[in-house]
């Protein structure tokens, strides 16, 4: 009798063992998920401002396209205008030279 009260009894603490391990699992189990849904969330708002850092990115490319373009056109108008100047500045001299042969 003494024999099977014992086991009892230390079937009983294996039982309370095994249900307190079983309680501190699930504890460690909803830990582990609180942490995932954080760091899903987080990955959500990185990825929100991915998107939002990719989307300046093609307007900032956009924008430098169209002021690349622009500066394209003044150097050409500039080179125009150097040309002419150039020339004026030839005619000029060359007049002036007749002028004093004359």
């Amino acid at each position: 009798m003494d024999a099977i009260k014992k086991k009892m009894q230390a079937m009983k603490v294996d039982k309370d063992g095994a249900l307190e391990r079983a309680l501190v699992c699930e504890q460690e189990a909803r830990d582990a998920n609180t942490r995932a849904e954080k760091a899903e969330e987080e990955a959500r708002q990185l990825q929100k401002k991915i998107q939002t850092v990719e989307n300046e990115l093609d307007q900032t490319q956009e924008a430098l396209t169209l002021v690349t373009g622009k500066l394209e056109e003044k150097n050409k108008a500039l080179q125009n205008v150097s040309s002419r100047i150039s020339h004026l500045s030839y005619l000029r001299i060359n007049l002036k030279w007749r002028i004093e042969q004359a």
